[in-house]
């Protein structure tokens, strides 16, 4: 069997700053700048890499990826495209796309090992940071979120360091899919069973996922 190696384009940081978007004031380290030397990679991320608030971090939330391949795709709707850390992603990784990826696959990073736990939520700042309304909008349609991973083993990594598959996880829940449930086939039962029964997936989109499930079939939709 051949290594499953995939090329991270960069190692992204970011520091705290305020922002304005219209009337809104906001806190974010969604500017991130890439980084040229190791970096510790702890249990709730990279060390020296600011979150504004406590629900954009924590232990399922330690790395953000986005896949390079989905660049071009974006290069038309920005006036103020940049070529690193397009949505202030820590993981700027090629060919690794949401189809690729699977919710639990164990990728080892330099001396740190990391599992993919869930799709990236699109927020307003997106939207704010490039100035593009319709954004968070875009990207749910396109699927092309990018994903979050959990850190199960601590350590050092670096800008060269390349992203191994080491450990598939056997049911092969692809994020593209978790994306489809989230947003699009909200009440496909078998669709949502499949999601659900992936326990690697965060307790926080799993609980989202059921009460939007739940909340359909009461109304007659599940």
């Amino acid at each position: 069997m051949l290594e499953q190696l995939y090329e991270v384009k960069s190692l992204n940081m970011g520091k705290t700053e305020t922002y304005h978007f219209g009337k809104k004031v906001y806190r974010s380290a969604i500017k991130k700048s890439p980084v040229d030397s190791p970096v510790f990679l702890s249990k709730v991320g990279l060390a020296g890499d600011e979150q504004a608030y406590e629900h954009h971090g924590g232990e399922n939330k330690a790395l953000c990826l986005y896949p390079f391949d989905h660049y071009e795709h974006w290069r038309p709707a920005f006036q103020n495209m940049v070529d690193t850390a397009l949505f202030g992603e820590n993981l700027t990784v090629t060919g690794l796309t949401e189809n690729k990826a699977h919710i639990g696959d164990i990728f080892s990073l330099g001396e740190a090992i990391i599992q993919v736990s869930e799709p990236r939520n699109p927020c307003y700042k997106l939207a704010a940071k490039y100035e593009v309304p319709s954004l968070i909008v875009q990207v749910r349609n396109t699927g092309y979120t990018g994903f979050l991973l959990r850190v199960l083993k601590e350590g050092m990594i670096s800008p060269n360091d390349p992203m191994q598959l080491i450990e598939p996880h056997p049911q092969k829940v692809s994020v593209a899919l978790v994306n489809d449930v989230k947003f699009h086939d909200r009440f496909n039962r078998d669709k949502v069973d499949q999601v659900l029964q992936v326990k690697e997936l965060s307790e926080s989109l799993h609980l989202a996922i059921k009460e939007q499930f739940d909340s359909g079939r009461k109304n007659g939709w599940g």
